[in-house]
This record gives structure tokens, sequence and C-alpha cells, in this order.
């Protein structure tokens, strides 16, 4: 008996110091890994990772005139791939079995169209862009535009598939998946006002961030109520294709009329969608164990790098 005692406190420590070795370098500097801790660490490891794609950009060969369709696609690419290496840092670093995660995601199939219809709502905010715009402008702004590659022909399908489907799934998959994963000790008015913020953040567009945030802050509600981030992976989808297709379309605006009974059912849409998620969708009450401090001060990084680059876009275009 004393021999088996003293065999599982040898292996006891071979654990502990296995453990100690994949924490790394990182979990000693922060001290015990917490929930929160990793919520804020994945923020500013995704705004660290955004940075790196971009730098990679500069070594690529200047060209004149018109931007060449690879360099827009590329351009195009760097946010999910960046968000692929959060991605895999997440699950090495909090050792998440990507399995469990999935599993995860199952939802009541209601949600998919709470998704469907608050795509819907949001339009009703659509004018937010352009009376932002127009208030910024009134000090010298120039809003310098988004240019897409060519989407003439097959061209089409690659810009669908670029700007439509990747974006909408990894920004999902960070933001909504694993962001509210890891802050379920939060409030849930937190966890929804925090990731809206963030997210509108992080596109580093000083003109549409209004309306990137109450998006940001529409989806993480969905989200939480949910428990997966693929309903709003939907709804975010439905956004950039449906954009893309007007645009194919060449269709900019809607007559005064049509326009004008279109808002107005999408703003019903969105009332009775947010009324039914907050009062009616209740979920058991979760403890808030709150964990604020932590998360702040590991994305304070990234937050500080993004705040720091939305000042400059914005300086760049007056």
């Amino acid at each position: 008996m004393l021999f088996k005692k003293e065999k599982t406190c040898y292996n006891g420590d071979m654990e502990r110091k296995q453990k100690d070795k994949n924490e790394g370098f990182l979990s000693t500097l922060i001290g015990e890994t917490t929930p929160s801790k990793r919520a804020g660490l994945t923020y500013t490891v995704a705004a660290l990772a955004i940075f790196a794609v971009s730098f990679l950009f500069m070594f690529l060969p200047a060209t004149e005139g018109k931007t060449p369709d690879w360099k827009l696609y590329l351009n195009f690419l760097g946010a999910p791939f960046a968000f692929l290496l959060v991605t895999l840092w997440y699950f090495y670093y909090a050792k998440t079995p990507v399995k469990g995660f999935v599993k995860e995601q199952n939802c009541h199939p209601k949600y998919y169209l709470i998704a469907v219809l608050l795509q819907v709502g949001l339009f009703s905010l659509s004018e937010l862009n352009g009376l932002f715009l127009t208030f910024l402008e009134k000090f010298g702004y120039t809003d310098p535009g988004i240019e897409l590659p060519s989407m003439d022909g097959f061209g089409f399908v690659g810009v669908f598939f670029t700007v439509a489907v990747l974006p909408a799934f990894m920004e999902e998959l960070v933001f909504r998946g694993i962001f509210l994963r890891e802050t379920k000790d939060f409030s849930t008015l937190a966890r929804v006002l925090i990731c809206g913020s963030l997210f509108a953040l992080y596109h580093q567009n000083p003109a549409q961030t209004v309306y990137q945030f109450i998006c940001g802050a529409a989806f993480a509600l969905v989200a939480v109520k949910s428990g997966s981030f693929l309903p709003t992976a939907l709804s975010h989808f439905i956004n950039n294709g449906l954009i893309l297709l007007l645009t194919k379309c060449g269709v900019n605006s809607f007559q005064a009329p049509m326009y004008v009974i279109m808002l107005i059912i999408s703003g019903v849409c969105l009332v009775l969608l947010l009324v039914y998620l907050l009062v009616f969708d209740r979920k058991e009450k979760r403890e808030c164990k709150g964990g604020y401090k932590q998360f702040f001060a590991c994305a304070a990084l990234g937050i500080f790098l993004l705040l720091l680059s939305w000042s400059a876009t914005l300086l760049v275009g007056f």
C-alpha cells in the first residue's frame, strides 16, 4: 500500500509538471487562468493577428491605378485568416476539445428563424450609416469606401465566398462563439454591450461604427439566448450576401414610397424580436460572478491598438 501511495504521488507530480509545461510563459505571466482572462486574451490575440496580417501586406508589390483583383482578394482574406489563427490559438491555449465545442453549438431551430427575422429588422437601421457619415462630413471627413474585386461572370462566386461566407462564419465564431463562451460569468447586459463595442472597434471603420455596434450587440443577444453562434452566422451571412446581390444587380436605392414601407415593416419586426428575446425568452438565471477587471486587463493591449488604429483611420479621412 505504501508503494502504491508513493507511485500515485509521483504520477501526480508528473501531471502537474506537464500541466505547467503546457501552460507556458503566458499563463505564468498572467497567473491562474480564468474564463475572463481567456476572453480578454482572445481579443488581444485577435488584434495582434490582424495587425500582423496587415504588416505582411506591406511587402506586397505596389500597383498603380486601379487595384488588381488578386490584391483585393488578399485584402478581404486577411481578416478571416487572422480569425483562423485566433481560433487555433484558443483551442490550444484553452485546451478545449473541438468536438465538445461543436456539440455546444446545438440550439433550438427557432433561433435560426429569429436570426433571419433579425436581419430583416436591422434593415430599419440602414440609414444610420448615412446619417453618421453625413455628420462626419460636416467636419470635413471623406469616407474612402470599400473596393470590391470584379463580380463579372464567375467572379461573383469568388467575391460572394470571400466577402459574404468566410467573414460571416469566422467573425461569428470568434465574437459570438469563443468570446461569449468565455464570458458566461458576466451579466447578459454586459456580454451584449461589451461584445457589440469590441466588434465595432475591431472593424476600424469610423463611418460604420454605430451601425456595427448595434449589429454586434443584437447578434450577441441572439447568441446568448440560443447558446450558439450558428444562428448569428446565418444572419451575418444574409446581411453580407444581400449587399453583394444588390450591388451586382446595380440596386443602390429604393423608391421613396416602397422604401418607407420597408423601413416601417423592418422596424416593427426588430421591436417585436427584441421584446420577445428580452421579455419572453427567459433562461434559467445564472449567477454573475464578474471577472470584468481580469477581462479588461487582458484585453487592454488589443483595445489600445485597435482604438489607435480606429483614431488614425478617422484622422486620415479629414
